[in-house]
């Protein structure tokens, strides 16, 4: 079918592309100026696109996506501030090394900077958080322009380690409806059509992958004192996670892994869960002989705190950036790093066998006393994170910034089958945090829990916009502690006007959100009311919104009484 018009025909190429170069999934937001890309858009990837009219909300969904189903996404905005509401995702997808697209229309070179409505200098507006930005000249129809077109854009859309981002000017008539004046012009097929075999016009192969020695260092041996730690990944499955499974096996290490690690899986040889507690008790006075940092720093300030105090040896794999916020490493691996940790067990199997059983008694002690703690606590916050995080039938679990991460960081125990656990940790924001779920939803088609604050949650109610599907299903567990409950565990919290200033109460409910949404909404004062609630969600298929009403309660004191008594329950 012949191109309408010059927009429709550079569009085209664009979008064909983006899908030949592995983009997967495509999130719209409506617009006039991006009229002629979301048509290109919707007509290469069809029902993997998505339509959210907030172009914040869009950005988290396009997130949430590439975080799930590791795969590129791509979110067309249009011109002006529109651009500008995706700041949040990039910086988000940055700091987690998520593949995001960004493609932007923009208005003609002679409406910038003259006080035209709707423009502004988009070029390098995220300059910063980008991997690489392509700003695009106007529409042409040469054969010159068009193969320098798709060359470009294949190139661009083939980066899978961060966002990038295309900014795409176009000059009216813009909708993609015939043009008397338009006449097709006579190129070769590739340029007009792409490559025959149906690969990217430009095929970007990353260099090849080889087994060498990490080190060749004397002090990487058998017999030490040797932990992994393992921070929040990025993304679903990280590809080296069985090779630091492996590690812990073969080298007996214990493996301190946060929730979002990917790493608390039924199975895993000498996993720790608890060291949020163990740092309170008798470990907290240990000393490791070698440290192996998977990924960021861990999400416990007592457990960065006891590495920090260390003076050993201490290697760090991170993905591609410098993630040694400590300044501790002696050696960083970056990039695929499998066939290095599968060199570095060869060197250090067997670790010191008392220091492993050790870890090994701490860590079955800290859950027993766990165990026994959950089933006298009372109603209230720790209870209700406990339940939601562990509850069976969800085939992942988000867990929000600020306190829900935290609770779940301490509460969430391996499952009885594998599954996900997600959390936007690359900036700690509460920004998108409902869009990121159902962004994971779309992506998972399986029921999700999303452990959620009620100000994280006030704070994206725009994400709910998206329309509902019947594999849009789970639960949002919504703890209501009427503000912001993590700042009672801060200093801040001694402040003058501290309740109106930064506590922040708002005093809704949240029955009438869901009603507004076509949410199911069951609030819930009690421990028997939550797991019913849970049941419910895991079966159903639609979205539930679950209200634990907890305000009130000493939360900071039942919290850090948990920590104090895992801690106390370890042999000395």
């Amino acid at each position: 079918m012949p191109d309408p018009n010059l927009n429709a025909l550079w569009c085209r190429a664009i979008a064909e592309e983006l899908k030949r170069a592995g983009v997967k999934h495509a999130v719209l937001c409506p617009g006039s100026r991006n009229s002629p890309l979301l048509l290109a858009l919707h007509t290469q990837f069809g029902e993997a696109c998505l339509s959210h009219i907030d172009e914040r909300s869009a950005g988290f969904i396009a997130l949430g996506l590439a975080r799930a189903s590791d795969e590129r996404v791509a979110v067309c905005v249009t011109s002006g501030s529109a651009l500008a509401n995706l700041l949040p995702a990039v910086v988000e997808a940055d700091a987690a090394e998520l593949p995001l697209v960004i493609i932007s229309a923009d208005r003609p070179w002679e409406l910038s900077d003259c006080g035209a409505p709707q423009a502004m200098e988009q070029r390098g507006i995220f300059a910063e958080f980008m991997r690489t930005s392509l700003s695009l000249g106007e529409p042409s129809a040469t054969a010159v322009t068009l193969r320098a077109l798709r060359s470009q854009v294949s190139r661009l859309g083939q980066h899978d380690d961060g966002p990038v981002h295309l900014n795409v000017p176009l000059r009216d008539p813009l909708p993609p409806l015939p043009d008397p004046a338009w006449v097709s012009p006579d190129l070769p097929s590739d340029v007009l059509h792409g490559r025959r075999d149906g690969e990217a016009f430009t095929v970007v192969h990353q260099p090849w992958t080889h087994r060498e020695p990490i080190l060749d260092a004397a002090w990487i041996r058998p017999g030490l004192k040797g932990v992994i730690v393992a921070g929040c990944r990025g993304g679903s499955e990280l590809g080296v996670s069985p090779a630091i499974a492996r590690l812990a096996e073969r080298s007996g290490f214990p493996l301190i892994a946060d929730a979002p690690s990917a790493l608390r899986q039924p199975g895993t040889a000498n996993l720790v869960c608890t060291a949020d507690a163990l740092m309170n008790g008798p470990l907290a006075h240990e000393r490791a002989d070698l440290i192996i940092q998977i990924g960021p720093a861990p999400l416990a300030r007592s457990l960065y705190e006891w590495l920090g105090r260390h003076d050993c040896p201490w290697i760090i794999c991170e993905e591609g950036r410098n993630l040694d916020f400590l300044a501790h490493a002696w050696i960083a691996v970056r990039g695929r790093t499998d066939a290095h940790l599968d060199d570095l067990a060869d060197r250090c199997a067997p670790g010191d066998a008392a220091w492993c059983a050790r870890w090994r008694a701490a860590e079955s002690a800290a859950r027993r006393r766990l165990s026994e703690v959950i089933a006298v606590e009372p109603w209230g916050e720790v209870l209700a994170a406990h339940r939601a995080v562990n509850h069976p039938g969800f085939a992942f679990v988000h867990l929000a910034s600020s306190m829900a991460v935290r609770h779940g960081n301490l509460h969430l125990l391996p499952a009885a089958e594998r599954r996900p656990v997600f959390s936007n940790r690359g900036v700690n924001g509460i920004d998108g945090t409902i869009g990121t779920f159902l962004g994971e939803l779309e992506a998972l088609r399986a029921p999700g829990l999303l452990l959620i604050g009620d100000l994280a949650c006030l704070h994206d109610l725009p994400a709910l916009a998206l329309s509902p599907q019947p594999w849009r299903r789970g639960a949002l567990v919504v703890m209501n502690n009427d503000g912001g409950g993590i700042f009672d565990f801060l200093a801040v919290a001694r402040m003058p006007q501290y309740r109106e200033l930064v506590r922040t109460p708002h005093g809704h409910d949240f029955a009438g959100i869901a009603a507004q949404f076509g949410l199911a909404y069951t609030a819930v004062h009690d421990d028997a009311g939550l797991r019913a609630a849970l049941d419910v969600a895991a079966q159903s298929w639609q979205l539930h919104l679950i209200e634990c009403r907890v305000i009130g309660g000493d939360v900071v004191g039942r919290h850090r009484a948990l920590i104090q008594a895992l801690a106390d329950a370890t042999p000395a």
